[in-house]
């Protein structure tokens, strides 16, 4: 009997201990999944933090990256902190202490040891900029970035005349650009930049000053004056390149298809043949500037030179041959493909398609900006400028928030 007892009060105690383990069980597997939940959470804290610093970590070196990509902008005054993070490899630019995020552009006569032989595409930008700080519309910087892409072994010069400096904040259609490497922002010093060319004297009689169209004459004079000096291509700023220049010969210029020659695109070199074409040019601006007339000293003036040089009168006749055989007049189709007065087409949806064929296989397109820069055009729109600003010129206009 006391062995029955005993054997009933083990059962029971066992009993009355299976639902404390039971309880004890579940506790130890809540706390276990705390546990893992709260690594989990520290995991992707972790994660993320990596992440975040690594991101930091690039947008720095992004920012080195641009700076030399930029052909070093030079900083306006030097700052001690981004000082410290100088490298062997690149040079940050230096925000300045009094105006930070603001930057000098160099001059172009300062870093002429960085042009290539032959392989130099300059753009002019010669527009009054009255705070000194260097823009770009969305149309210019797409010409621009288009000649890099398509052009990866020249060096793209982005010549201003009235602009020494450089800002993210002010300068934002720019900004799309610093990351190639072969796009180079110069300032032009105009009091220097002449010395010892044939316009040295027009330069020091400030003779352009006297112009009734001051920013197209500067800038007629000074892309002939740019390639005297340094021999290259000189392009308008309302371009689309879509192929590589190297497919043009030397020495050249486009026919409008209206009886005058065109000076939108121009290459000439820096020796030779298209050296004595540059120079005489630039004597014809010395001895008959006119600063009344939009054309005079652009088209008309190039048209009146080269008549002389090929020895005809209609620039239909001014084949190589005709022009010492080191000299062409390449034909409107070559970078007009779309001619006036049907220079709107690019801007309207319904002749898309049709733009887009004759555009086709050429190597870069005019578009008439003195006709249409005043078309206003949302970066969504259905026409063939847009089409080509998406292939051409990405980055400039993803960059657009709205309108190009």
């Amino acid at each position: 009997m006391p062995s029955a007892m005993r054997l009933r009060a083990q059962i029971h105690s066992v009993s009355t201990l299976l639902p404390a383990d039971k309880m004890l069980a579940s506790k130890k597997n809540i706390f276990t999944g705390i546990i893992a939940l709260t690594l989990v959470v520290l995991y992707i804290q972790f994660e993320t933090m990596q992440n975040e610093i690594v991101n930091r970590i690039t947008d720095h070196r992004k920012t080195i990256l641009r700076s030399d990509a930029l052909s070093e902008l030079t900083t306006v005054t030097s700052d001690s902190l981004l000082i410290n993070l100088r490298t062997k490899t690149y040079r940050p630019w230096v925000t300045s202490a009094n105006k930070p995020g603001l930057f000098r552009m160099p001059d172009m006569q300062s870093y002429e040891s960085e042009l290539k032989p032959e392989k130099n595409i300059f753009f002019v930008m010669s527009t009054v900029i009255e705070d000194d700080i260097a823009k770009l519309t969305p149309r210019q910087s797409c010409a621009i970035e288009s000649a890099a892409r398509a052009n990866s072994d020249w060096s793209v010069f982005v010549l201003f005349t009235s602009a020494r400096m450089f800002s993210y904040q002010n300068s934002t259609n720019m900004v799309p650009l610093l990351f190639y490497s072969n796009i180079h922002f110069r300032r032009l010093n105009m009091e220097t930049y002449a010395i010892g060319t044939p316009l040295e004297k027009f330069f020091r009689d400030n003779s352009l000053r006297n112009s009734l169209f001051i920013v197209e004459h500067t800038s007629d004079v000074l892309r002939l004056l740019t390639l005297y000096k340094y021999g290259g291509t000189y392009l308008d700023s309302d371009v689309v390149v879509m192929d590589s220049l190297n497919e043009l010969p030397h020495n050249y210029l486009g026919s409008e298809g209206d009886g005058y020659i065109a000076n939108g695109i121009i290459n000439l070199q820096v020796t030779g043949y298209g050296h004595t074409v540059a120079e005489a040019f630039l004597n014809e601006i010395a001895e008959n500037f006119n600063g009344s007339v939009w054309a005079a000293n652009g088209p008309a003036m190039v048209t009146r030179v080269m008549r002389k040089f090929c020895n005809v009168t209609n620039v239909w006749d001014m084949t190589r041959e005709r022009c010492g055989g080191k000299m062409s007049i390449l034909p409107p189709d070559t970078f007009f493909q779309v001619t006036y007065p049907r220079h709107t087409w690019y801007f309207e949806e319904a002749h898309a398609s049709e733009v887009m064929e004759k555009v086709a296989g050429h190597i870069l397109t005019h578009l008439w900006n003195k006709l249409t820069g005043g078309i206003v055009l949302r970066k969504d729109s259905p026409v063939a400028y847009i089409i080509l600003a998406n292939v051409y010129c990405p980055n400039v206009i993803n960059n657009c928030k709205e309108y190009f």
